[in-house]
């Protein structure tokens, strides 16, 4: 009881401070992120080991705390009195389990409200192929996925089904029929939900993990039958994550999956999220849209050359990320010193002031 009041407590103060995430580890006090910045909940008293296990038992089912007990650590998701849901993951560090907390809103966010450019929005325009969301952890990946399924469902008819682990956001069908599929409980792995989906009578697929072995393949395989794949992938950069994606394909379909790639995607979106300079977040974007020179440079390995092609390809939709930084200093939503160190060239971004 003691353990769950302490949570209360401390979940009310992230609410009131529109905390994002919250940090519980053993031998410290509370953390809260708030607009971006790590504060410390000095005037709240250390967590000790039994403190933590006691608010993990409370949330967590006899399921989850033996997945717990055999992999160390789990991902799921928390609900605090029918008021907030988060994604929760627990783990353990220093030989004591530790909590990390982020927020899922309680409803979705538009693409104005979280100022994603008209160049993402038209590659929405596509009714197949693949699109790829990245960025780094913590980067609103999720939320801009979210944000583009719930203009489909909006404004489309179309059918919609995700793999997730967790279900973060819930969609309410409108115009869409979306089905939300979590793995490990509603699908035995990503891999067996994506090979299901080629035999299904699905417009739009979302994958929200790529960390299968042979998921890459099954993903380029499903893309160019039709469908709109939609997958989220960790990488810092526009080219990093099509490296890392290609790095993932077995050496005798490479060949294969390049061809694949180029003939398919409809374009790449990396963002990162960065504090904005009156408070909060601001968003800062990268796009690749798929043009006769991206599928040249895919086709031959030279991924590189997409760096200079997004420079040169605004008409075609293209963003670069110092000219996205660029703009959000001077329209004052970004302080100098905080796009330059975000910046690919921090010395050359810096003349531009």
């Amino acid at each position: 009881m003691a353990d769950t009041l302490y949570i209360n407590s401390i979940l009310s103060i992230a609410s009131e401070r529109k905390a994002t995430d919250i940090h519980l580890v053993a031998g410290s006090n509370p953390v809260l992120r708030v607009g971006g910045i790590l504060t410390t909940l000095v005037e709240e008293k250390v967590l000790t080991p039994d403190i933590i296990t006691g608010i993990v038992d409370s949330f967590l089912s006899k399921e989850d705390q033996e997945k717990l007990k055999q992999k160390k650590e789990i991902v799921t998701i928390y609900t605090w009195a029918d008021k907030s849901r988060f994604r929760a993951k627990v783990f353990y560090q220093k030989g004591y389990l530790a909590i990390s907390l982020r927020l899922i809103p309680n409803y979705i966010l538009s693409p104005k409200q979280l100022n994603i450019p008209d160049a993402i929005l038209q590659l929405l325009n596509h009714d197949k192929g693949l699109l790829i969301v990245t960025g780094p952890f913590n980067s609103g990946r999720t939320t801009t996925v979210a944000s583009l399924i719930e203009t489909l469902n909006q404004n489309k008819g179309l059918h919609i089904q995700t793999l997730e682990k967790p279900i973060e956001y819930l969609f309410v069908n409108n115009q869409c029929i979306i089905e939300q599929r979590e793995v490990g409980k509603d699908v035995n792995s990503f891999l067996e939900g994506v090979n299901n989906a080629k035999d299904e009578d699905i417009d739009v697929l979302f994958v929200s993990s790529v960390n299968e072995d042979n998921l890459e393949e099954s993903i380029l395989e499903l893309s160019e039958s039709g469908k709109l794949v939609i997958i989220i992938l960790s990488a810092d950069s526009v080219i990093s994550s099509l490296e890392r994606f290609l790095s993932n394909i077995d050496e005798s379909r490479l060949e294969w999956a390049k061809n694949t790639l180029a003939n398919n995607l409809t374009g790449v979106i990396s963002q990162r999220l960065l504090p904005k300079a009156s408070g909060g977040l601001t968003i800062a974007n990268e796009v690749l849209t798929t043009t006769t020179a991206v599928q040249t440079s895919i086709k031959s390995n030279n991924l590189k050359q997409l760096e200079s092609v997004m420079q040169t390809s605004k008409y075609e939709g293209m963003i670069n990320l110092d000219k996205s930084l660029l703009e959000l200093v001077k329209v004052g939503d970004l302080k100098a010193e905080d796009a330059a160190i975000q910046a690919s060239n921090p010395e050359v971004f810096k003349k531009n002031f």
